[in-house]
């Protein structure tokens, strides 16, 4: 009466369970860190003109759907791998940790090179601001394309085609003249 999922046959649990019991534990766990790994990058870096909604939002969105670490078929065939969510294989508190971690020094990264790097230049906050933008999401991007395992033309589109996205917005936001960097 109060399920989300009704089957008729118990025959279609078997699928349910092994397969895309297991892929939605993968995508989940993954996206959790990288999300939590993407936003401390954003806000340890300090910079913030649409991030979440156009430069990040689409590859998350798309990788959330369509990632697999396995084929349907081996997960029909080795049905201990269902195991890997109650062993907590993708998501746990070291997991959480190490991302953490990875996302502090990156962050630092990200930011004290251009701002050493740019020093004695005459570069103003605004044109740091965009060099920033770009790194943050340039990085995340190649972080989340690294960890990807189901390469599919969507998924490229995606990734790289949020980076461009970054890089044509800061260019027709540099030629606004309202705006500092005109």
């Amino acid at each position: 009466m109060a399920s989300d999922f009704a089957m008729d046959q118990f025959r279609f649990l078997k699928r349910l369970l092994l397969v895309h019991g297991h892929w939605n534990y993968q995508r989940v766990g993954y996206l959790v860190l990288y999300n939590f790994y993407r936003n401390v990058v954003f806000v340890l870096t300090l910079f913030c003109v649409f991030y979440y909604v156009i430069y990040t939002s689409v590859p998350t969105i798309v990788i959330g759907i369509l990632d697999k670490d396995l084929s349907h078929k081996t997960l029909l065939e080795y049905p201990k791998l269902h195991g890997v969510g109650h062993r907590r294989e993708a998501y746990n508190l070291q997991l959480f940790w190490i991302t953490m971690i990875d996302t502090q020094w990156q962050s630092l990264v990200l930011f004290y090179i251009p701002l050493f790097t740019y020093k004695e230049s005459t570069i103003d906050i605004w044109s740091m601001g965009s060099l920033w933008t770009i790194a943050v999401v340039i990085l995340v991007n190649i972080h989340l394309a690294m960890d990807i395992r189901c390469w599919v033309f969507i998924t490229h589109a995606a990734v790289w085609g949020s980076i461009i996205i970054t890089y044509a917005c800061i260019v027709v936001l540099d030629s606004i003249p309202v705006f500092p960097n005109y």
